[in-house]
């Protein structure tokens, strides 16, 4: 056994060298910083997951819904379905949506063409495989444009190509040429029974006013709109730059099969 001398370069002090670590080094307990990390890492991915697996749960859901309006309402094309609400798994097992929205463009298969329908469902319960679909509360805008009501004018009104435009109030203007003449008017737009419309003029303005003459022009053109998708019934109008937003609602609206209707 070697004694350690005063020149050695490790100096001696009882049972142990001076460089040696000390004891509370060797016996500290390795550091759980790493492992608190993996577990943060694995909790995001999980969540990570639990949201696509939502989204994509929505998404199908969604697909499926549209699919259905698609078929109960003889829609050529299929509408843009949107249903709100998170988590949605839980809406899915429920089988209870709280708030959807459906969009349909360019519906022309009843008559009048309508550029665009929005509605809001409120309450959306379906049924298991999504065989039928009951909404509570369905508020809802149809927009007519203008090139689509002069077209539709033009074939009842009996006078000629009418050309409309925004007037005053929920009034329209419509210009004409009868006999060579050009003819403007302003036609009042209203809401009647049964999804219909009524353009009716109030106002008369041409070349034979001016001469104390009567202007045969005068029009009053009932349009009816047919039956509206989800059983909507038209309640009140606004006119716009670009058309008239007819606004509908529906009161437990049943989806079932190929037809449509209400509940109550």
């Amino acid at each position: 056994m070697t004694v350690p001398t005063p020149e050695s370069s490790d100096r001696y002090y009882g049972d142990y060298y001076e460089d040696a670590p000390p004891v509370s080094a060797l016996s500290r307990p390795p550091r759980r910083r790493h492992r608190g990390r993996g577990w943060l890492i694995a909790l995001l991915v999980l969540v990570a997951l639990l949201i696509g697996a939502d989204r994509i749960a929505a998404a199908v859901t969604e697909s499926q819904l549209a699919a259905k309006i698609q078929s109960s309402q003889n829609l050529s094309r299929k509408p843009s379905v949107s249903i709100d609400g998170f988590p949605f798994l839980t809406q899915v097992i429920s089988r209870h949506f709280g708030n959807a929205t459906v969009d349909i463009d360019n519906l022309d298969e009843r008559g009048v063409p309508i550029a665009h329908i929005h509605a809001d469902l409120n309450g959306v319960h379906v049924s298991s495989g999504y065989n039928s679909a009951t909404v509570d509360t369905l508020t809802g805008t149809a927009t007519l444009s203008y090139a689509q009501l002069s077209t539709t004018l033009s074939k009842d009104a009996g006078i000629g190509q009418i050309t409309l435009s925004q007037g005053a109030g929920n009034q329209v203007k419509a210009a004409y040429n009868l006999a060579g003449i050009g003819i403007s008017a302003d036609v009042a737009v209203s809401v009647l029974s049964g999804n219909r419309l009524e353009f009716k003029t109030t106002h008369v303005q041409s070349p034979l006013s001016g001469l104390g003459l009567k202007t045969p022009a005068n029009f009053d053109v009932k349009v009816p709109l047919g039956n509206l998708p989800f059983g909507m019934q038209l309640q009140d109008l606004r006119v716009t730059p670009t058309g008239v937003d007819i606004s509908a609602t529906g009161h437990n609206v049943l989806l079932t099969g190929s037809s449509v209707g209400t509940t109550g």
